[in-house]
């Protein structure tokens, strides 16, 4: 493991420019959200407190965004009134005006007054916001390449994982601080990282999921071997699907493989709903492969079948898909999942899926809801309204397919539907048809109607 200085050395170079800008983005799966601290309005303490007319500016400054002045100002109050109501607080919220100042020198000066808090009034009403911006602080000084923070962190981090008793709030914010060495060096992190994991624990459950987004964030290629096995044996469902979740993210045939092992493996049934989707949103061909034969398997739930369906139609880093779907319709008996594959046919950009699919609809051997589903996405699909005209009195005796029919003139904007329907309105015998083409009639803005 390479030593913690030759680490903070390489990044220097690449985030020296930070200084000058503010603290860098933090990515919103890191920790929890840094708290936008409102310093309490003084007006209810005691109006005897000599710090009262000073922290009064000092709030007004950090309303403002004038954080140079606000940071002097709540200092001023801390050293001049260090027996006041108000110090303790003001220590916290200097710190929080000098990280956004966000300069090196401004970032030093916050963890001292931080640190200063801790030491001389513990039990601060702020103590735990400041827990928080201390590790953000450390996180972002460790970015920058002080290796004094980064060292800092790797030894807080270091006994989360040795450690059997439930994690603290302390802990919580040793794994915040760590995220800033989370792309630096996967060396020093991964292993923390995966002694984390092997706990089993109810009450690690919430570093267990932030620790599973680390690894994800790693460019070592073990991390799939990592979260194949917490998406396989972690006793959480909600870290289980945290780490299938961030397998999908992980674009290599490697994860590709682990995704495919719970796919087919996994007993829960949310989990594998996520791999699949996880796997629909890989590149690699093996993925693409994977999906297709979950569709294929009968043994599969016929939902979760669908589902595949479903993103198969969707996908378009495989280009159109309309042969394949084509070709499993005919391999599938069930309703359910021909519906699936007639609507994923109607969404892809081959100029003959209308024709295939009026061919489903006139096709008197297949299901009726097929059939009608058929039609209808036909109708919506670009298909020529004097395709779609004659098919009326083509299904005669067909009540349903016509009543569809009827509903697909409807959804047509062209004034030859309106014809259409006037027509059918007038002459068809059976009453119950006609009362159809009266109503979508009455949908209609066409001047003829009335």
């Amino acid at each position: 493991m390479r030593p913690l200085l030759l680490l903070c050395s390489l990044v220097i170079g690449g985030l020296a420019a930070a200084g000058a800008q503010g603290p860098s983005a933090r990515l919103e799966d890191t920790a929890p959200t840094l708290r936008v601290p409102v310093p309490r309005d003084p007006g209810s303490a005691r109006t005897a407190d000599p710090a009262d007319s000073l922290y009064r500016l000092a709030r007004s400054a950090l309303n403002d965004g004038d954080f140079k002045r606000a940071a002097t100002l709540f200092a001023t109050v801390a050293d001049r009134y260090p027996d006041s109501e108000f110090a303790p607080d003001a220590l916290y919220y200097r710190a929080y005006a000098l990280y956004r100042g966000g300069s090196s020198r401004e970032l030093e000066l916050a963890v001292l007054s931080l640190d200063r808090q801790a030491t001389r009034y513990p039990k601060a009403g702020t103590l735990n916001d400041a827990k928080q911006l201390r590790a953000s602080i450390r996180s972002e000084q460790a970015k920058r390449g002080d290796s004094n923070a980064g060292e800092e962190i790797v030894l807080g981090a270091q006994t989360l994982g040795n450690e059997k008793r439930c994690p603290t709030e302390d802990d919580d914010m040793r794994l915040v601080a760590m995220t800033s060495l989370v792309t630096m060096d996967a060396d020093q992190v991964l292993p923390v990282l995966q002694k984390l994991l092997e706990r089993k624990d109810a009450c690690s459950v919430s570093l267990r999921r932030r620790a599973v987004w680390m690894v994800a964030q790693t460019k070592e290629e073990e991390r799939s071997d990592i979260l194949l096995r917490v998406a396989s044996t972690d006793p959480s469902p909600d870290v289980r699907r945290e780490a299938v979740r961030w397998l999908s993210e992980v674009n290599t045939e490697r994860a590709a493989r682990a995704l495919d092992s719970i796919l087919f493996n996994a007993t829960d049934a949310d989990i594998r709903e996520k791999a699949l989707y996880a796997l629909s949103q890989h590149r690699s061909p093996s993925a693409r492969l994977a999906v297709r034969r979950f569709a294929e398997t009968p043994s599969v739930p016929t939902e979760l079948r669908a589902r595949a369906i479903y993103y198969i139609g969707q996908g378009r880093r495989a280009g159109d898909e309309s042969e394949y779907l084509r070709s499993l319709f005919w391999k599938t008996a069930s309703p359910e999942l021909r519906e699936s594959v007639i609507q994923a046919v109607a969404i892809q950009k081959s100029p003959d899926r209308t024709t295939w699919l009026l061919g489903i609809a006139r096709d008197k051997k297949q299901e009726m809801q097929p059939r009608k589903k058929a039609l209808f996405y036909a109708g919506q699909s670009g298909v020529e309204l004097k395709e779609l005209l004659p098919l009326y009195d083509e299904l005669a005796g067909e009540t349903e397919m016509q009543d569809q029919m009827l509903f697909v003139y409807a959804q047509r904007k062209e004034p030859e539907a309106t014809d259409k329907l006037l027509q059918i309105a007038r002459g068809e015998k059976n009453p119950e048809l006609r009362k159809k083409a009266i109503f979508w009639l009455g949908q209609r803005k066409d001047p003829r109607v009335k």
